[in-house]
């Protein structure tokens, strides 16, 4: 087995050509070689009932034993020909009268027709003769003209036509060998030449590489079987290019993010160090690295939140939650925050949703940040909750700017920013929505997102139900 598996595909089939053909040779060679033999055994028998017929003929037509033994010739006539052919005549006391071709040796008992029985094939028995050679025989009484009963026996021990068979039958397998190995090896040749579009697919795959993630199968060129692992192929070069690409740009944006804390975190040291500081100014400085710190440590915690829910490493405890009570607790968490940018938060909850308390407030608590940073003073956060008969959703809805069309495919993409402008401050990494959306898919749901310019931009929470 273990050779097998380590054999090509072409050897493979060309071995299993080779198998099918010699048993397919063999079957066909062995059924028309019994046809055969059956044919010529059945002729032989019935020139072997002919003869023996013959020959209770003649010895109903002789007067006595005494006569045969006289005048053997018309038995011999009836046996001439044939230098396989044995003829026996006896008396009912065992004593010989006749007996043709004796080097081939003595018979040995076997059943006797009566006299008046008719001869048929079921009469004839294979034996072996004195000398070791196979024959097959048949024994019948018969009545000589003065009434005496005599015994005769006929038997062959081989004909022309059985000489023939045997001839027959070496080259049955000859041509059987013959023909397995031809088709065996033009197998090989053809399953090679029918496997080479395959071989082209290989080469095709192994030109791709990290930085050539944008060639593609030709499909074209494949048999139709191989078109849906082409397009499979196709389709996991599109996924990993796409991959490669995000992992590209998330490698960039974490660089930059993280260069710019670090960069505060090394320019204020470096230049508390060039004199001596008072003890006002050491404490401030402290104070400003403790807020680097807090953003590099949200940075991290984000990212860590993020790689486990991509690999399904986080546990949901899910449980029928409030809406009411959910979306309040939210509002009350950031009202302090909303009174500081002038906007106020509106809750119209109803119904429950089955969910991780802990995970909605964590992806609630990004939206409505966000909302609050975009919101303009004076206006209304509105916070919506309902229920379904196929779930529930929550929807955060806020005036502003709204979010530019080319941003929104975007949004969710790890340190994507839509606002520019914004790009370096404190306040944001660029993580908040891609959680939002990892929570979401760690529940089964879906964020989704609308937004119109200088109107209402409003983030949808689709939960399944229980």
């Amino acid at each position: 087995m273990k050779l097998i598996r380590h054999m090509s595909l072409t050897t493979r089939i060309g071995l299993l050509f080779f198998l099918v053909a010699i048993f397919t040779f063999i079957a066909v060679g062995t059924y028309l070689y019994r046809s055969l033999f059956n044919q010529l055994e059945y002729r032989d028998d019935q020139e072997l009932i002919g003869k023996i017929t013959l020959m209770r003929h003649l010895v109903e037509e002789s007067g006595s034993s005494a006569a045969i033994r006289a005048n053997p010739h018309a038995f011999l006539d009836a046996a001439a020909h044939h230098d396989r052919l044995i003829v026996m005549l006896k008396e009912m006391n065992g004593e010989t009268i006749l007996h043709t071709n004796a080097d081939q040796g003595h018979l040995p008992v076997i059943s006797v027709l009566p006299a008046d029985m008719a001869v048929t094939q079921k009469a004839i028995t294979l034996l072996w003769t004195s000398h070791g050679l196979a024959a097959r025989a048949i024994a019948t009484k018969s009545r000589l003209m003065n009434g005496e009963q005599i015994l005769i026996v006929v038997a062959r021990t081989a004909s022309d036509r059985m000489e023939l068979l045997k001839a027959y039958r070496m080259e049955v397998w000859i041509a059987a060998l013959a023909g397995t190995l031809l088709v065996a090896i033009s197998g090989y040749f053809l399953v090679r030449r029918g496997l080479r579009p395959l071989r082209m697919i290989a080469a095709q795959a192994r030109s791709v590489t990290a930085h050539k993630l944008d060639k593609r199968l030709d499909i074209a060129s494949a048999p139709q079987e191989l078109h849906d692992l082409v397009q499979a192929f196709n389709a996991m070069l599109d996924r990993l290019d796409s991959s490669f690409q995000r992992l590209s740009q998330f490698s960039a944006d974490l660089a930059h993010d993280l260069r710019t804390p670090i960069n505060n975190l090394m320019v204020q040291t470096q230049v508390a160090l060039v004199q001596a500081r008072s003890v006002e100014d050491y404490q401030t400085l402290l104070i400003s690295n403790v807020e680097e710190y807090e953003r590099l440590a949200r940075m991290v915690e984000s990212m860590l939140f993020l790689a486990r829910a991509e690999h399904t490493h986080v546990v949901v405890n899910k449980s029928v939650v409030s809406l009411a009570e959910e979306l309040q607790r939210i509002a009350d968490y950031f009202e302090g925050l909303a009174e500081e940018a002038g906007v106020r938060i509106a809750v119209h909850a109803q119904g429950k949703v089955y969910a991780d308390a802990i995970l909605l407030r964590r992806a609630l608590g990004n939206l409505v940040a966000n909302a609050i940073r975009y919101t303009p003073r004076g206006e209304v956060i509105s916070l919506h909750g309902e229920t379904r008969t196929d779930g529930a959703t929550i929807r955060i809805v806020n005036p502003g700017p709204g979010i530019a069309t080319e941003h929104i495919p975007h949004l969710f993409d790890r340190f994507y920013r839509a606002d520019a402008a914004r790009s370096n401050t404190a306040s944001s990494a660029g993580l908040g929505l891609a959680i939002v959306q990892s929570i979401m898919t760690l529940h089964g749901g879906k964020v989704a997102v609308r937004s119109e310019k200088d109107g209402l931009t409003v983030f949808a929470l689709i939960f399944p139900a229980k």
